[in-house]
């Protein structure tokens, strides 16, 4: 492997990569004349896609396009991050690097210093991103609809912003002006489906199928706009959504042995999940059209898989039953204040363990699932509490404001201790184990950053799958440690790669893929040096031997300029994606 060194700074410093435009733009145009033999890259990002959906489709010939791909490139199983959660998977996916590097954990981070917590924004990616080490080395890019690229920044190209984009009156585009373009070229062009509070859940359904369906189709005249727009381009990147939307509320519909399943419902929405896998096909299939595979790669992927989910632990509730958080009422006062809440909203009947489903047939608001947890707790007697960053955080004295865990010894022995006790936990439906993994962020990441994350991370236990128990994040007025939610599906560690065209090898099922390895292996595949932070590797394992036999790979350091301000959220702005997230299940 060569190394070449260029730029100042080391890969450990902080900034998000802003291309200079102006005078990078035209390096790589002067050199190569964007010549039609460049090798150029088309990624489709299908957000949730599993084998465990795919491979029946593919066997029954419903996924032709996917099927051809795989037959005449590679696939496989794609592990993601810890914690496998669209925001921190698909900024590990940009940059090639884990979370410890990056900075991005969740859709949100908990203050220092404080026990809230705020949203994440593309402002807060510590580390250049792959279109903008494209940009600058004047190679041109079009992004859309990737997670976590609100703010837009400049890029050598067009960037369409995703998920955690206020609205589509925002400025979501770079360059500002191209937004209207767009709107104008796909009419009711949308960031997310509308997900109904109370309602009936039949009829959230139907909107949510109907809104899924039809926002794919303007997503691909999207992709296709902008290809217009770009006119030739090297790198393209377009996600899709809508699957992990429809999963994660309609996969009780598709198993029948979910506790959830009705048979009146999935009457009507049984097929609604493999549909909608058909319909992501035959767009793929015309994406396809655009691209020669002599000169292109396409990858297929998924940020995380997705899976039936029988029951929800609740982190902050068994936490209280075991004494390591306090309220600062009686527990029995605090389940009664959620309980005069559900009534006062007509949303009474709370869950019970492991046995009753939670208000059949109707969909409970968001808000009334993701009250802060600071509510009610008793801080001065907490020792460990979760948030929606997705782990257990230790109450640490000079850390937090009302910390009581003193650092070293006491740290270190209630670590194991919790490590201990949710490895030996069990749920009460099946006797599984709930929780597979518990790590220390120290041993789990490496980076300048590694502190912003929770003390302890878990891997939820996945197998078997169809009888599998998974998180639900801050519900502290829950009765017991478990029980349901109006969400019938989850996300899974292992999503979906696959890989076809220029330089890829032909039959071939790529094992240990990391999302982590994808930025790398698409910068070599664009014959670009690989940044010496990245901790992912090239997928040689995927490639033609005759393209690696003549292309050495070059690892370089990359130049960290000053980083971006955080606040870039209009008055109510936050307001409105906080409660897209809730919608979705992430609060």
């Amino acid at each position: 492997m060569r190394t070449s060194m260029c730029g100042g700074g080391s890969g450990a410093a902080c900034g998000t990569l802003q291309p200079d435009v102006s005078s990078a733009g035209n390096r790589r145009e002067r050199i190569m004349g964007h010549h039609p033999n460049a090798p150029k890259v088309l990624v489709i990002g299908l957000d949730s896609a599993t084998w465990l959906v795919m491979k029946p489709l593919l066997e029954t010939g419903r996924l032709p396009n996917l099927g051809r791909l795989m037959a005449e490139g590679v696939h496989g199983p794609l592990r993601s991050s810890i914690p496998y959660v669209s925001a921190a998977a698909w900024v590990s996916f940009a940059t090639g690097s884990n979370p410890g590097r990056h900075g991005v954990y969740d859709f949100a981070r908990k203050r220092a210093g404080d026990y809230g917590v705020e949203l994440i924004n593309a402002n807060m990616v510590r580390l250049p991103t792959l279109w903008h080490l494209l940009s600058e080395q004047g190679l041109r890019v079009g992004v859309l609809n990737v997670p976590v690229t609100y703010p837009p920044a400049p890029v050598q190209g067009v960037l369409v912003a995703g998920m955690l984009t206020p609205d589509l009156r925002s400025n979501f585009t770079y360059p500002p002006e191209l937004g209207e373009r767009l709107l104008q070229a796909v009419p009711g062009y949308r960031l997310e489906p509308t997900i109904l509070g109370a309602v009936p859940r039949i009829d959230m359904k139907e909107r949510l199928q109907r809104e899924v369906t039809e926002g794919a189709e303007r997503r691909a005249a999207a992709a296709r706009f902008l290809m217009r727009e770009l006119g030739t381009w090297d790198f393209f990147i377009v996600v899709f959504t809508g699957l992990d939307r429809l999963q994660t509320y309609l996969w009780d519909d598709m198993d029948s042995r979910h506790p959830l399943h009705d048979p009146a419902s999935a009457e009507r929405f049984g097929d609604a999940i493999p549909a909608h896998y058909e319909q992501l096909d035959h767009l793929v299939g015309e994406l396809l059209e655009a691209v020669d595979p002599r000169t292109t790669t396409v990858v297929v992927m998924s940020d995380h898989g997705l899976g039936g989910v029988h029951q929800f632990f609740f982190p902050n509730r068994w936490l209280a039953e075991e004494g390591y958080l306090r309220w600062r009422h009686s527990t029995s006062a605090a389940v009664a204040w959620g309980r005069r809440f559900f009534k006062r909203t007509g949303l009474g009947g709370l869950v019970k363990r492991a046995a009753v489903r939670l208000l059949p047939g109707w969909a409970v608001p968001s808000r009334l699932r993701s009250m802060t947890l600071a509510w009610d707790v008793d801080w001065a007697r907490t020792r460990v509490f979760w948030t929606t960053d997705n782990g257990f955080w230790l109450n640490v004295k000079g850390r937090e404001p009302q910390g009581i865990v003193e650092p070293g010894t006491e740290y270190d022995t209630l670590c194991e201790e919790l490590r201990e006790r949710l490895l030996a936990l069990r749920d009460p439906l099946y006797g599984e184990p709930v929780v597979a993994e518990v790590w220390r962020r120290d041993a789990l990441y490496e980076g300048p950053f590694t502190d912003e994350s929770p003390d302890l991370r878990v891997v939820w236990h996945e197998v078997p799958e169809e009888r599998r128990t998974h998180f639900a994040a801050n519900e502290p007025w829950g009765e017991y440690a478990f029980g349901y939610t109006t969400l019938s599906g989850d996300h899974m560690r292992d999503g979906i790669l696959i890989a076809w065209g220029r330089g890829v090898q032909q039959g071939i099922h790529v094992e240990r893929a990391t999302i982590f390895d994808l930025a790398p292996t698409i910068l070599y595949l664009l014959d670009q040096p690989v940044p010496d932070h990245m901790d992912g590797r090239v997928l040689y394992s995927m490639l033609d031997p005759a393209l690696v036999s003549r292309q050495p790979e070059v690892r370089q350091r990359v130049h960290m300029p000053k980083p971006r301000s955080v606040e870039v959220f209009a008055p109510g702005d936050e307001e409105v994606v906080e409660q897209r997230l809730r919608d979705l299940g992430y609060w």
